[in-house]
């Protein structure tokens, strides 16, 4: 059989590979991505996965904010140590 020579041998007819077309399957691969996310969504929530986290996020915000209060209890010490040395030395 004669071929074109640009071309490497490919099946032809019903066997043949069709290139996709992206605009006609858009729509489908958009619906198809949407029920993995949501079926995803749905799992994360009836498993307490969000839950989980906002408790662990408020308890890193609790100790973050926990260390900035006693980091200032400590500095405001230190300053007052200082200003006491200062007025003993000033009698």
């Amino acid at each position: 059989g004669s071929r074109p020579s640009g071309r490497r041998a490919a099946m032809e007819g019903n066997l043949a590979l069709k290139t996709p077309r992206l605009i006609r399957r858009l729509p489908a691969l958009c619906a198809v991505m949407f029920g993995l996310g949501a079926g995803l969504e749905y799992v994360m929530c009836k498993t307490g996965f969000y839950n989980v986290t906002a408790v662990k996020e408020g308890q890193k915000a609790a100790a973050e904010k926990a260390e900035e209060v006693e980091f200032w209890m400590r500095v405001k010490a230190r300053r007052e140590a200082r200003q006491a040395q200062v007025t003993i030395r000033e009698e």
